[in-house]
């Protein structure tokens, strides 16, 4: 049994219109637990899934700033790891909301015997449904062991979810520290395209600052992705990249020089944000 779960929002006609699909993807695999995270204020439930009311931060009250409310990811991971070690399972599954998954990534995720694999998606065209290619250069799934993430919780930022940068930085974390695999060649996971609904202001600042404090694994994902590109086999870039951070005398003083530089922007733009918020209103 996996326990399989994401957070589902209320969207407009095409959002609500993937999310179901996903759902149903979900509803029709055998021995998972589907799961719905919400936030324990604001819960939504969705028919077929165990609703999990646990979220009690978001966006707003990291960053101080307004927007659509969306969780965060370390949280999400927190709650599926307590439900699957509760009911005996040993891998938790979390994927984004309009992911449609199928029992072929599940079947990997059970023969692997890892501590997480992530997964890229197969994008899919919203008319014809027709397979376009794999995304290589994003994440929407992880199977995560459960007692290995709370061993390990504590590497893992609090990212917003809906955002940039957290995914990437995750699957790094994932492969530096554990036994990991990055999905890139037949994933069996499906997004049906849409426009972009991220990319700019506050929140994504805020994904930005946490990814320069976690910039080490962020180059390590670059380094994946570009040695891939190049067509080297998967388990050998994995080896060759993935150690752990350099930890050098002068890598800690320049890591922590960037750091701070991070943090300083990062507050100068949330302070410049919530003054126009407040002058707007």
């Amino acid at each position: 049994m996996i326990a399989i779960g994401t957070h589902f929002y209320t969207a407009g006609p095409d959002g609500t219109g993937r999310q179901q699909r996903a759902q149903q993807a979900i509803r029709a695999l055998a021995d998972v637990r589907p799961i719905n995270v919400q936030f324990a204020d604001e819960p939504l439930a969705v028919d077929g899934f165990e609703m999990l009311p646990v979220l009690t931060a978001d966006s707003r009250t990291v960053t101080g700033g307004g927007g659509r409310r969306k969780p965060i990811v370390s949280e999400m991971f927190d709650a599926l790891a307590v439900e699957a070690r509760a009911h005996g399972c040993r891998y938790f599954v979390y994927l984004n909301g309009d992911i449609e998954v199928s029992a072929a990534a599940l079947d990997r995720v059970r023969a692997g015997d890892l501590d997480g694999c992530a997964f890229c998606r197969v994008d899919l065209d919203p008319r014809t449904r027709a397979e376009t290619g794999v995304e290589r250069y994003g994440i929407d799934m992880f199977a995560i062991d459960a007692g290995w993430w709370t061993r390990e919780r504590r590497r893992f930022r609090p990212y917003i979810a809906g955002e940039a940068c957290w995914d990437n930085v995750y699957a790094a974390i994932v492969c530096a520290h554990g036994r990991g695999d990055i999905v890139d060649e037949d994933p069996a996971i499906y997004h049906e395209q849409h426009d972009r609904a991220w990319g700019g202001g506050l929140f994504a600042h805020y994904n930005g600052y946490l990814a320069a404090l976690d910039a080490e694994y962020f180059s390590q994902w670059t380094r994946f992705v570009a040695r891939r590109e190049t067509g080297a086999a998967r388990a050998a870039v994995i080896a060759e990249v993935f150690g752990r951070p350099s930890r050098s005398p002068l890598a800690r003083a320049w890591h922590a020089g960037r750091s701070v530089r991070a943090r300083w922007r990062y507050a100068a733009h949330a302070r410049d944000a919530r003054r126009a918020a407040a002058a707007g209103q």
